[in-house]
């Protein structure tokens, strides 16, 4: 198996977050998109309906983000697969004050998110524990914090990084932004011939 080229962290059992860096981050401009509020948070979105990544001024990013989505998919989650797709991709504007609900995105594989403009004292981006509703339950309380207790995750917020992860995994920073604006790009991934006997 080939040595994955980002840095790979356990993401809960539910699966693992991808971090890979652009050493060629460049600003793109957003003059003339179109953004609206986000229902029940505090960011503003291009429509989501819309994949950005079509549009001319973020050809040299996409090329990247493949890439690293290439990567995740054949080296860290090692799926068999004949293709995949970005089929929705959009840009968040977070302002000061600025937070983001707990979601996951349904209808696709994985999902991920680059940072166009980001400070290390913005929001991190958040993973949440996927609930287990069980019974009985006795809650153990650690004495140490690891990947494998923790029932949330935070990552750093930094132009120029990837984060890629299973899509189903809640995320989001109910805690409100720090510092100046924090805009990312989201994005989701499907594959296609994912089986021998189930292909969409």
């Amino acid at each position: 198996m080939t040595k994955s080229k980002g840095e790979v962290r356990p993401l809960f059992p539910a699966g693992a977050v991808g971090r890979y860096v652009n050493a060629a981050h460049q600003s793109v401009q957003l003059d003339g998109l179109s953004f609206e509020a986000n229902y029940g948070s505090g960011t503003e979105s291009t429509d989501t309906e819309i994949n950005i990544l079509d549009e001319p001024r973020f050809a040299a990013l996409a090329e990247f983000l493949r890439g690293c989505i290439k990567d995740f998919l054949d080296n860290v989650l090692c799926y068999q697969y004949q293709s995949f797709s970005i089929v929705h991709a959009w840009v968040n504007k977070a302002p000061e004050g600025g937070w983001q609900r707990m979601h996951f995105h349904g209808n696709s594989i994985i999902s991920g998110v680059y940072y166009l403009q980001a400070e290390r004292e913005n929001a991190p981006l958040v993973f949440e524990k996927v609930e287990i509703n069980t019974s009985p339950y006795l809650a153990v309380v650690p004495r140490k914090n690891t990947p494998y207790n923790a029932n949330r995750m935070a990552f750093p917020a930094e132009s120029g990084v990837c984060y890629l992860f299973p899509s189903q995994i809640k995320h989001g920073y109910d805690m409100p932004n720090k510092g100046a604006e924090r805009i990312s790009l989201a994005f989701n991934v499907i594959l296609r011939g994912i089986g021998e006997s189930y292909s969409i």
